[in-house]
């Protein structure tokens, strides 16, 4: 249940069993939600990944998936959610996660190692209340920054701020490893408290799975006679109207192109967004297969020939780093980002087979897609540095954190 953000934790438990350490995933039987990848549940169980589930249903995936809410609602939901909910939703999941922990610690005769992933947050707050009780190391994975993350957290009073700067304080002096998706993660942290050491927060950025790209070039790509321009992922957080506004610019000034260029958009594609791009009048470009699981998607990219990156302005926009960022980089297909400075362009300056745009004007994107066309027409797109893609293999991640772990446990 979810969309890109179950990549991380999926992939780290799946090589996790390679060297010797058994995942077993306490999560709860979902209800309703707008994306499922039961693809990604197969690989999950066909892996060797224990999975546990609070509630005593079964899981019935056909009753699970509803529909998109409207972008506003979701966000109004969002405000009222966070005024009566601290640090969210979720805590209302805790004391049941809880007596099921304890219930699969008899069932399992004890865990090593108690690893929680937020957001939600309220897993930070399961995985300390276990480290308190069974007196196991405990291990975050910020996927995500908390209290300074005001894309993601909004916080209605001061109050409501200090009670979840609180937390995080407490959370973090009693964590023995925290894991962040880049540097300026990691450098809120230390600077806003002072009870974490430098060296007890390390650096795992987002990846790609090896095994996924060559599995799905094994398989029949859907590959089209035109230049495909592809987006992956919802626009959670990030509004995308400029960039159909450049896609308007771009046909209206080369009319020849409608015919010749094609702009995916692999997840979930709202009414709202339907109809501005009728509005437009540019519906006939685009090409709209909806969410698809987890191994399309990556049949869908290699089938691409250039990638669109989108990270939104704002507060703190310099430590976004979107989980596509791996995948976009194992693909070796060449990226136009349209990304403010930060981490995700840092790492991405030494890929080579990219152009960044450094507003979000419609105009300036559009001539770099023109300028791709022309480099897409005399086949010379640039090459991926492939001594960066190789470093971002999660194969090669899991095992650094494999040697975390295992150091952990040599030292409790």
């Amino acid at each position: 249940m979810g969309m890109g953000g179950v990549q991380r934790t999926l992939k780290f438990a799946k090589y996790l069993t390679r060297h010797n350490w058994q995942p077993v995933v306490l999560t709860i039987n979902p209800r309703k939600y707008y994306a499922i990848d039961e693809h990604l549940l197969d690989e999950a169980l066909s892996n060797g990944i224990i999975i546990e589930r609070t509630g005593k249903k079964p899981m019935n995936v056909s009753k699970i998936v509803t529909r998109v809410p409207k972008e506003r609602f979701r966000k109004i939901r969002s405000i009222i959610s966070q005024f009566f909910f601290v640090p969210d939703s979720k805590i209302l999941w805790k004391n049941k996660a809880l007596s099921t922990i304890d219930r699969l610690w008899e069932k399992y005769d004890g865990f090593q190692i108690v690893y929680a992933t937020a957001p939600p947050y309220t897993d930070f707050l399961i995985g300390q209340e276990v480290k308190r009780k069974y007196k196991i190391p405990l291990v975050l994975d910020y996927r995500d920054a908390w209290v300074d993350s005001p894309v993601l957290n909004f916080y209605p009073t001061p109050i409501h701020k200090t009670m979840n700067v609180n937390r995080e304080r407490k959370v973090v002096k009693d964590s023995n490893i925290i894991l962040t998706t880049n540097r300026r993660v990691k450098e809120f942290i230390i600077r806003r408290y002072n009870n974490i050491g430098y060296n007890d927060i390390k650096i795992f950025p987002h990846g790609y799975d090896s095994e996924d790209f060559e599995q799905a070039l094994t398989k029949k790509l859907p590959l089209t006679n035109k230049m495909r321009i592809t987006y992956s992922g919802s626009f959670y957080t990030r509004n995308p109207k400029f960039y159909f506004d450049a896609i308007r610019i771009l046909l209206s000034q080369h009319p020849d192109l409608r015919n010749k260029v094609e702009f995916l958009f692999l997840g979930i594609f709202t009414k709202e967004h339907l109809s501005y791009a009728k509005h437009l009048n540019i519906l006939d470009t685009l090409n709209l297969p909806g969410y698809v699981n987890h191994h399309e998607c990556i049949k869908y990219i290699l089938a691409s020939d250039l990638l669109f990156l989108l990270i939104s302005r704002g507060e703190n926009e310099d430590a976004a780093m979107p989980g596509k960022i791996g995948e976009y980089i194992g693909s070796r297909k060449n990226i136009l980002a349209c990304i403010p400075e930060g981490v995700t362009k840092k790492i991405l300056q030494d890929y080579k087979a990219i152009r960044f745009v450094p507003d979000e004007n419609p105009a300036n994107i559009a001539g770099a897609i023109y300028d791709y066309y022309r480099l897409f027409e005399k086949n010379e797109m640039p090459a991926a540095n492939e001594e960066l893609v190789r470093q971002y293999d999660r194969k090669t991640m899991t095992a650094e954190l494999a040697k975390e772990l295992n150091y952990l446990v040599d030292i409790e």
